[in-house]
């Protein structure tokens, strides 16, 4: 009987860490756009105003100076779409400064990036807290990126960029 009540129990805590894990992922609308919210994009150009409103009538809250800079889409409003940058900043910014080209800052410290997340003990790059780079692939909560020419795989959960278990190549 023990060994059964074990085996109950584990699927139990499997079943029961799948569900907060759903839980806690945010949930998606569509946009007008048909696509989804949120969702990330990142700035096309070197230089972007994000603005107070969406339109050209609104002043500049802030000036991005960095291309390929990520940003979370949360809203949208005919071509303006309503962002929000690593800090919780938000704003609005036209549409055609965006690209769907997908990048990625690292967070929570310095972060090790594997072969694969099969093989985790071989690092491929260490990459510092705020280190920019493209994301190439998501699944199962790992990442591919590449950095300064260099390709490793990271827990998601270490980039500002993709949405928590979020897949896609």
């Amino acid at each position: 009987m023990k060994p059964l009540l074990k085996i109950l129990f584990s699927i139990l805590l499997v079943n029961l860490g799948t569900y907060c894990a759903l839980a806690q992922q945010e949930e998606q609308t569509m946009g007008a756009s048909g696509y989804p919210l949120p969702r990330f994009m990142s700035l096309d150009d070197k230089i972007t105003n994000m603005r107070t409103g969406p339109g050209l009538d609104y002043p500049i809250d802030w000036i991005y100076q960095k291309q390929d800079y990520p940003l979370k889409v949360i809203a949208e409003y005919g071509n303006w779409f309503k962002v929000m940058d690593i800090d919780g900043s938000t704003g609005w910014i036209l549409r055609a400064l965006l690209s769907l080209n997908r990048y990625g800052i690292i967070i929570n410290g310095t972060q090790n990036l594997v072969k694969s997340p099969e093989e985790i003990n071989i690092i491929t790059l260490t990459a510092d807290q705020d280190v920019l780079g493209a994301v190439l692939q998501c699944r199962n909560a790992w990442c591919e990126m590449e950095i300064g020419g260099f390709k490793g795989w990271i827990r998601s959960e270490n980039i500002w960029g993709v949405l928590e278990l979020e897949t896609f190549d």
